[in-house]
Parts: structure tokens; C-alpha cells; sequence
């Protein structure tokens, strides 16, 4: 790497994370992607082809739980709600516990502020994505075959941390 960075990258992710929802994937969110959440998902469909798996659909509501999951991040970095609900939970706030058979998720902090004023959000997004591809169980998350939609969020350089959030499901 051209510059030294200090960074710690905490990862946790629920495996299996499986909870019964039904229904179609209708979306309707206000909460637009940005470029980080675009280039990530080019990079996790691109492993999944390289693998062999179907691409995956950006989901709107999966980008609202995501939304809501990545501003939770900084007051609790864990699967584990501020509230001490599981992260599952939010389906059923935002409405959504009927649309979808399973779901689950990957989470990532990045201690130490990141330089976004030479980085075009690719260098970024590589970073987080090469640390989940070399974690087993993210890398087995992103790769499970049964996932049809994505949603993702950043919240960059937050009190100096950075995290970002992937949303799976079927």
C-alpha cells in the first residue's frame, strides 16, 4: 500500500442467520445507494460469478435496513440492537418481516481515519472487501447461493471510524 495506515478491522457477522419471512421483494426507500454502495456490490456480484452464483438484485428495502442497521453501528457494534433486540428486528419496524424468507448480514469498522480526500471510494471499498473476502464465515455470507438481494451502507470518518454494513436475502 503507497501509504501507511493505521487500521484495525473489526469484523462479526451471523453465519446462518435464517428468520421466516414470505411475500415478493417490492422496494420503496428514499435512501438512494451512493458510489461505495454501488462499488461494492460490482465487487460482491463479481466474486459470486467467479464462484459460479447468481448476481444479486440492489434492493431498496434492503437498503433502508441497512439505513437504519449502520446509524445503530457506532452506539453498538454488534448483531445486537442499542435496545438488545436482534438486528432482525428492524424487518419488523420498517414492515418488512412478511417480504422476505431470510436474511442476514455482514458488519465493519475501520478504527482510524481514512484519507477520502485522495480516494475515489474505490481503495475504500477494496479495503473492506478484501477483509471480508479473507474472513471465512463473511466470505461464506456473501457466498451463499440462495441470496437474491442486497442492500449496503458507509458512514465514513463518524468520530474518526468508518463502518460499512452488507444486507442479504432471499
Amino acid at each position: 500500500m503507497k501509504k501507511t495506515i493505521r487500521m484495525i478491522l473489526s469484523l462479526l457477522m451471523i453465519t446462518c442467520s435464517v428468520f421466516v419471512f414470505k411475500g415478493s421483494a417490492y422496494a420503496k426507500t428514499s435512501n438512494p445507494p451512493d458510489i461505495y454502495d454501488l462499488i461494492m456490490l460490482q465487487k460482491i456480484n463479481a466474486f459470486r460469478a467467479e464462484n459460479g452464483l447468481d448476481a444479486l438484485e440492489l434492493n431498496d428495502d434492503l437498503l433502508d435496513v441497512a439505513d437504519v442497521r449502520l446509524y445503530e453501528l457506532p452506539v453498538n457494534f454488534d448483531h445486537t440492537r442499542p435496545n438488545g433486540d436482534s438486528y432482525k428486528t428492524v424487518y419488523t419496524d420498517l414492515g418488512l418481516d412478511t417480504k422476505y424468507e431470510r436474511g442476514s448480514e455482514n458488519i465493519a469498522k475501520i478504527l482510524d481515519d481514512w484519507d477520502f480526500s485522495n480516494d475515489s471510494g474505490e481503495e475504500y471499498v477494496e479495503y473492506i472487501f478484501e477483509a471480508y473476502v479473507n474472513s471465512e464465515s463473511h466470505r461464506e455470507n456473501m457466498l451463499k447461493p440462495y441470496w437474491e438481494y442486497y442492500g449496503g451502507a458507509f458512514l465514513t470518518n463518524y468520530n474518526g471510524n468508518c463502518y460499512q454494513i452488507q444486507v442479504f436475502a432471499k
